[in-house]
């Protein structure tokens, strides 16, 4: 009797042990259990985090891009579909001594009431502007204006960037042409001349003989916006136009971009290259941008 008692302890004391164990590895690991449960959930709200911020920095950048195409449409092939406007004319400002507050317009072209654009240039013009007046220039993208090199600088010169485009004699928009609707509106308002959006704009010089002027610079600035940190950035301008008598079409275009971080997720450049070359023809790929007057 008392060896079964003997061996009934034993029992239990096996038992006993046994438990200890299971007990002790069970406690062991629950922590690396905890760790991985607590990476998991962390994982995931730094997901759904990182979801939220670009839902919202792709929100931004499309009311970036629907503003800039606001009254804004782009021609297709030369023609505009769906033209609401009817027959309108379309005109360059023709500044001569006297008139700067009431400036001439010259008529250039017409778009018809089904849209399509016709560009019909005066064979000549009488200018009282030189090329080598620096009340030309345009962009302002060369820091140091010594830089120009003119060739028969004191030759009479016309240009505008865009069209004024008249309904009945009244100006309801501008036409601008290009191959982008953010490059055509940067480089025609100089709030937004040092913009990265790659593209070009094309315009319309006239000069009343042979003529060049070049220009090269290559220089560091510190770019910055509203809402950005400053950067150093490399920037290059190259102005190589050699103007035959008469029109000629030019070609400015934005080339590379540094993107600066905005605090609000704006989409916001700097362009990295500006270059200024005449052309032979408006290129077949280039469209025209109407912008409608919002008032």
């Amino acid at each position: 009797m008392k060896s079964i008692a003997i061996i009934f302890l034993a029992l239990i004391y096996l038992t006993s042990c046994k438990d200890s164990k299971s007990s002790d590895t069970n406690t062991t690991v629950k922590p690396n259990a905890h760790v991985k449960t607590e990476k998991a959930i962390n994982s995931n709200n730094n997901n759904k985090t990182q979801d939220i911020e670009n839902k919202r920095d792709s929100k931004i950048k499309k009311t970036q891009e629907d503003w800039y195409w606001k009254n804004t449409i782009m021609s297709k092939n030369n023609s505009f579909d769906n033209w609401q406007e009817g027959a309108v004319d379309l005109v360059m400002l023709f500044k001569v001594k006297g008139n700067d507050m009431h400036p001439k317009t010259i008529k250039v072209g017409t778009i018809n009431a089904s849209g399509e654009v016709n560009i019909n240039l005066p064979s000549e013009l009488k200018t009282e502007q030189k090329l080598d007046d620096l009340g030309n220039l345009v962009f302002f993208d060369i820091t140091d204006i010594s830089s120009f090199n003119y060739e028969n600088g004191a030759t009479g010169y016309f240009s505008n960037t865009s069209f004024q485009v008249l309904k009945n004699g009244n100006a309801i928009g501008n036409l601008t042409i290009g191959n982008s609707v953010r490059t055509t509106y940067n480089l025609t308002n100089q709030s937004n001349l040092k913009q990265g959006d790659e593209g070009y704009l094309v315009y319309l010089v006239y000069v009343d003989e042979k003529a060049a002027m070049k220009g090269n610079e290559t220089t560091t600035v510190k770019a910055r916006r509203d809402g950005t940190n400053t950067i150093d950035a490399e920037t290059t301008v190259i102005y190589n136009l050699s103007f035959k008598p008469g029109w000629n079409y030019v070609k400015t275009e934005v080339i590379g971009r540094y993107n600066l971080e905005h605090e609000r997720g704006l989409d916001v450049s700097w362009f990295k290259k500006h270059e200024h070359i005449t052309i032979p023809k408006k290129p077949s790929e280039a469209e025209y941008f109407f912008r409608k007057y919002s008032y």
